[in-house]
């Protein structure tokens, strides 16, 4: 019998976390696939904003992740301008925890051009 329960435990160990991905999404829109963590890894929801106001631009991403980079806040530069989002990923580990609004390509489409148009009249500091 003892035989048995540890058999299950190590093919338990084998399997692959399953959680959704989203490359770059703004405020709580991402567009999400779905995709297999390699083994050790978690699945996580990050988020960053540039700057400190209350109304700057917030971005999301979702993914996996190993253990040692959840909650651990990290600075990403993004677009031509080069501005600096403060990210944090928040890590869980069951299926699809990580969990996002999702939204059809076109909505997406229309976000990055709304973001982009922002992100071209805000003037540099």
């Amino acid at each position: 019998w003892k035989w048995g329960v540890t058999s299950i435990l190590d093919v338990g160990s084998l399997m692959h976390l399953e959680c959704f991905r989203c490359d770059l999404g703004f405020w709580d829109a991402c567009y999400t696939t779905e995709t297999n963590c390699s083994r050790g890894e978690l699945c996580y929801t990050g988020r960053g904003k540039a700057g400190e106001m209350t109304d700057a631009l917030e971005i999301k991403t979702l993914g996996c992740v190993m253990a040692e980079e959840c909650e651990v806040e990290t600075a990403v530069e993004l677009f031509p301008n080069r501005t600096i989002f403060a990210m944090t990923k928040y890590c869980c580990d069951t299926p699809y925890c990580n969990s996002a609004d999702q939204f059809t390509t076109c909505t997406l489409l229309y976000l990055i051009a709304l973001i982009t148009t922002w992100n071209l009249t805000v003037p540099s500091t």
